[in-house]
């Protein structure tokens, strides 16, 4: 009689784990799919570069043409587009000093040489087509000494 009254108050510890409350593995699941659909996203969008609004993203005479702009615009974008960058970027001497500090360049018609920017391009109705957003690579070193391409943006 006292040992039945004993068990009652009293259970082995296998059995106290048997009675705690586990999470249910579908919930496990959910969250883990979510966790990892989140993270994807993220990657995702944090890669693409953004231009406001209805703009393309471009820096070279073929990405603009390949969107179905006219020749034209597309030269006369590129060429506002450099002009900005070589008022705004500092100036190199040398190729080799310029492909050291940006990761493309061109040779400035007034000497020297500055990076190569890239650019959004809007399509617009009233007049010709300004390139907005401009901005050009550079490249820097991170702690462990790896060459990285940080975006400079020219406002």
């Amino acid at each position: 009689m006292l040992e039945a009254s004993h068990r009652r108050f009293y259970a082995p510890p296998f059995e106290r784990n048997m009675q705690m409350n586990q999470p249910p593995f579908k919930t496990m699941i959910v969250v883990a799919i979510l966790l990892i659909g989140g993270f994807g996203l993220s990657f995702m969008f944090r890669r693409l570069p953004a231009c406001s609004g209805d703009g393309k993203y471009m820096a070279t005479m073929q990405q603009c043409q390949a969107y179905g702009i006219d020749a034209g615009v597309c030269r006369q974008a590129i060429d506002q587009a450099k002009a900005i960058a070589i008022r705004a970027a500092p100036k190199v001497a040398t190729l080799f000093e310029c492909e050291s500090v940006y990761t493309d360049c061109f040779e400035a018609p007034a000497g020297g040489f500055a990076p190569v920017p890239s650019f959004c391009l809007k399509s617009s109705t009233s007049g010709p087509a300004q390139p907005t957003e401009v901005r050009y690579l550079e490249n820097v070193a991170d702690r462990q000494n790896r060459k990285k391409a940080r975006e400079v943006r020219i406002d």
